[in-house]
């Protein structure tokens, strides 16, 4: 496997399912990587989002929504829909990089750090 072409820098297991996500850095902007674990790996990768200009820092996933949430080096943060595999929302967060996110344990909030 080789997840994202500059750099890799988190990842998440999606709940009990054989998928991981990954998020990093990749000269075609694919920085959010859905993966399936059961599957040869020249066909394990699934999904890539194109998502975070100079890529990805941090994920967070959300099991009760099945929701994916992934923090940039540019202050944006994504959230992603597993099922459907898109983006739902994208917004800027900080005007560094996210270093970190948390979810609170009934996922109705979450929470970004960064080193501003």
């Amino acid at each position: 496997w080789q997840c994202h072409s500059k750099t890799t820098s988190d990842f998440a297991f999606i709940t009990s399912s054989s998928l991981v996500a990954t998020s990093g850095q990749s000269n075609d902007n694919r920085n959010v990587c859905l993966w399936d674990t059961l599957v040869s790996s020249a066909n394990s990768l699934i999904h890539a989002f194109t998502c975070h200009d100079h890529g990805a820092t941090v994920l967070q996933y959300a099991p009760k929504h099945q929701l994916l949430i992934s923090g940039g080096r540019k202050g944006y943060i994504c959230i992603f829909d597993i099922r459907q595999r898109q983006i739902l929302y994208s917004f800027h967060a900080h005007e560094s990089a996210v270093k970190a996110l948390a979810l609170d344990p009934c996922e109705d909030y979450f929470v970004t750090g960064s080193a501003e």
